[in-house]
């Protein structure tokens, strides 16, 4: 059974992937340490303090990433695709964990 927060967390993932039909949305700021409690593997990553993870819509193949921006350097980032991660469910609780 899902908990109370878990179905805000579920609402506000919907939301978002709305919003970001229209234009990247921002989703959170994690450092480090917080990054990798998500189960993020950070092992091919150089050394940073903290990511900005954005939401991004690919209308052409009805796709959904998420953007990482490495200590707010727009030269140091990560893109992760919808199908990288193990399609839309997947993603989808990706963007919850981020979210909560």
């Amino acid at each position: 059974m899902m908990g109370m927060s878990q179905t805000q967390n579920v609402q506000k993932v919907q939301e978002v992937m709305e919003k970001a039909k229209e234009d990247e949305v921002f989703i959170a700021s994690l450092t480090r340490e917080e990054l990798e409690k998500t189960g993020f593997d950070l092992s091919e990553f150089v050394q940073f303090e903290f990511v900005n993870i954005y939401l991004i819509f690919n209308d052409e193949k009805e796709k959904y990433k998420i953007k990482y921006i490495f200590d707010n350097d727009p030269r140091e980032f990560y893109y992760e695709s919808e199908d990288a991660v193990g399609g839309r469910e997947a993603l989808i609780e990706i963007l919850a964990d981020y979210l909560s």
